[in-house]
């Protein structure tokens, strides 16, 4: 997974982790989670979307490559069974071929060096007539970057070079660009759609996930000399002003939403494949 979300686990889920949040229940819907579903939660984070299916009756395993995320998903979760462990290259050795009702991905598939390696993945370990859902920020401006756009703009902030994707490797982040790379896993897709919440927060929520380096935001801010980083700070206590709402941060968010099945007929095909 791409840097910036090694050893903020703490941080990440007193920020960040509550905006995401705003996906689990209808990724737990779409995949039909409930009473005794076999579930894997892949990049479990803090454990908030383990422990969600878990309060449904959910039995829940979870993995995670970062060592504090899978230390607090054991803690938030503490009925899943979490291991470290992350994409493509999960530890199959605990993770049975083709043994989970339900294989769900929330904001995982975006940080991934090869995304279509880990829909394969993802695929290979949901059972026949099973379902994986995956969530990914959409492309274009929510109110969050466009919030942070203006304070890199005002304060002349300078971003680190970022890392693209090559384009044999990238996909577009939309619904239509995610359903397609789902299916090209194998998956037979059920539905694809955008869902869109509005995430009630302290107002200086954005700015201490950013402080913590957390993500490309983070990234940013610790690229600067300190009287840059004064400078942002001003630049954000003004602009966030404009969408505090009776001393609460309003973000109005979307995602992107896709939800596949394995088919019996996807699974056969899948092991003829295997087996040439």
């Amino acid at each position: 997974m791409a840097g910036g979300w090694s050893g903020v686990a703490q941080a990440y889920a007193a920020t960040f982790a509550g905006l995401c949040a705003g996906v689990h229940e209808p990724l737990l819907d779409a995949a039909l989670v409930g009473r005794g579903t076999r579930v894997l939660d892949v990049g479990c984070g803090p454990g908030g979307l383990s422990l969600a299916a878990a309060d449904r009756g959910a039995e829940v395993s979870a993995v995670d490559p970062d060592p504090g995320m899978v230390a607090l998903a054991r803690t938030t979760a503490p009925t899943a069974a979490v291991t470290d462990g992350g994409l493509p290259d999960l530890p199959v050795h605990r993770l049975p071929h083709r043994s989970y009702d339900a294989v769900l991905a929330a904001f995982v598939v975006n940080h991934l060096p090869d995304p279509r390696a880990g829909l394969a993945a993802l695929a290979g370990v949901v059972a026949p007539g099973g379902r994986v859902a995956v969530t990914v920020w959409p492309s274009g401006a929510t109110p969050q970057s466009r919030l942070w756009e203006r304070v890199v703009a005002d304060a002349g902030a300078v971003p680190p070079a970022g890392v693209r994707l090559p384009p044999d490797l990238d996909f577009p982040r939309t619904v239509d660009g995610l359903a397609s790379l789902v299916a090209g896993s194998g998956l037979s897709v059920v539905e694809a759609r955008l869902l869109a919440w509005t995430h009630v927060c302290d107002p200086g929520m954005v700015w201490a996930g950013a402080s913590a380096g957390i993500g490309g935001q983070g990234a940013t801010l610790l690229a600067q000399p300190p009287e840059v980083r004064e400078q942002m700070r001003a630049a954000y206590e003004r602009h966030v002003a404009d969408l505090v709402v009776d001393g609460r941060l309003h973000l109005a968010t979307t995602a992107v939403l896709v939800t596949a099945e394995m088919t019996l007929a996807d699974s056969r095909d899948d092991a003829r494949g295997a087996s040439r």
